[in-house]
């Protein structure tokens, strides 16, 4: 199993979401659809002595949403805020992505606060959040 299919089958699990698609390296037009995509970052954090290794993936989640109104705008704010907290939530439960074969996750996290990144003209936006996944890979 990929890392990018383990975070949208964990992303798919968490309550907030809103009815819609949750894609992989692509994020449609339309509200709601939500995007998971990989961004540049280290991936060996900590290279260990029996071979194993701490890793990180730095993602991106993105919806599309309505931004047609200041409601509108506010929900999608506190849908990413719950989001952040929830991953918080998660890894100090240890309910984590299950990964494949040999890969362990240790800690999912928001990085940074969500931010409106792009505004469209027909009342819909794209909103991100920077996150990251830490792991370790068995050696």
């Amino acid at each position: 199993m990929s890392i990018l299919s383990a975070l949208r089958t964990y992303l798919m699990t968490y309550d907030g979401l809103k009815p819609g698609a949750v894609l992989v390296d692509a994020l449609g037009s339309r509200p709601t659809e939500y995007a998971i995509i990989p961004s540049p970052g280290a991936r060996v954090v900590e290279q260990y002595i029996n071979g194993g290794s701490l890793r990180e993936f730095p993602f991106l989640i993105q919806s599309a949403e309505s931004t047609a109104d200041e409601l509108a705008r506010m929900e999608n704010s506190g849908f990413y805020e719950g989001l952040a907290d929830w991953f918080e939530a998660q890894t100090e439960a240890g309910n984590l992505p299950i990964l494949g074969a040999g890969k362990t996750a240790e800690e999912i996290e928001a990085v940074n606060w969500a931010f409106l990144y792009e505004q469209g003209e027909s009342g819909t936006g794209i909103y991100q959040i920077q996150c990251r996944l830490r792991y370790e890979v068995s050696g």
